[in-house]
């Protein structure tokens, strides 16, 4: 398990790049990164601000969480997963929205960069890990949003049978070591895994994306990210290509891109499309897929 660090000095201080449509507001930090730093709704932001909680990296630096949204590099090895990206990015407009590239760092190799294309107020985000080092490497895209603590996250589990007479089982939840140490991870209602963002002790959950979308609540905000996952392909950490990490301090929903062993200068891509929704904020997490229409909805 991760111990955070809130390392000497200040809180990450860079200047964003505001990419407004609509009602939303989405900020990307230039000096670091990739990273989105803010996706508001009228102001409102969903993402959680953590200012210099970090992750210690093996050769004694750090990698500022900083909140907000991130591409990492799974499995989740630290001497590679955790390389800081404390250099400056380039964002160039494209026909559709904007791109976000951070180039490869001195360990990984990995280049990373964050695609934004809009549709009304829908924003579709395209992680792509590109391989510059001179060897091939086994990885996958890992989408990470973080997001306050104090709300509820919902994970959908397969509710269509796999066999005529409903008889074989249709769904996994994968656990960590720390998961249900300490307290129950999460609540099992009405084929949703539920969890509690309340936490003294950090646990993690996972399961497919056979429904596409995970969802978190909180005071009559939600955020909606979907992924699509890729039939025939592999999965790592048991085939939970949605996963939902909870500490004292964030909750994050993550998505799992296929594997891929890329050679020198390929690249993986993983979408996601991220929405905004004000509900009543007495709304029972179990309501919102028929609330929002989660499970009809198209993927942008």
């Amino acid at each position: 398990m991760v111990a955070f660090a809130h390392p000497p000095g200040s809180a990450i201080t860079t200047s964003e790049q505001h990419l407004t449509y609509g009602r939303v507001d989405l900020r990307v930090a230039t000096g670091f990164g990739p990273r989105v730093t803010s996706f508001a709704l009228e102001g409102r932001n969903a993402f959680a601000e953590l200012g210099n909680l970090s992750v210690p990296h093996p050769d004694g630096r750090f990698y500022r969480l900083g909140g907000g949204h991130r591409l990492w590099v799974a499995p989740e090895v630290p001497q590679i997963t955790y390389e800081p990206d404390d250099s400056p990015v380039t964002i160039a407009a494209t026909e559709g929205g904007h791109i976000v590239t951070q180039a490869a760092g001195p360990i990984a190799g990995i280049e990373k960069s964050l695609r934004f294309d809009f549709s009304g107020e829908a924003v579709r985000v395209r992680h792509t890990l590109t391989n510059r080092r001179g060897e091939p490497i086994r990885l996958a895209s890992w989408a990470i949003t973080q997001l306050p603590i104090g709300g509820t996250a919902v994970l959908p589990l397969p509710d269509l049978p796999v066999d005529p007479e409903g008889l074989q089982p249709n769904a996994e939840v994968v656990l960590w070591p720390y998961s249900g140490v300490t307290d129950t991870p999460f609540e099992l209602r009405e084929r949703l895994l539920l969890m509690d963002a309340t936490r003294d002790e950090a646990t993690k959950i996972g399961t497919s994306l056979d429904r596409g979308w995970l969802a978190y609540i909180r005071d009559g905000l939600v955020f909606v990210k979907r992924a699509s996952s890729v039939a025939e392909s592999e999965y790592l950490d048991r085939g939970a290509a949605a996963q939902c990490y909870c500490s004292a301090d964030f909750v994050e929903l993550e998505t799992l891109g296929p594997v891929a062993t890329l050679q020198p200068d390929e690249a993986t891509s993983h979408d996601e499309t991220w929405q905004l929704f004000e509900v009543d904020p007495t709304t029972d997490p179990v309501d919102l897929p028929s609330v929002l229409n989660l499970d009809g909805a198209a993927f942008l």
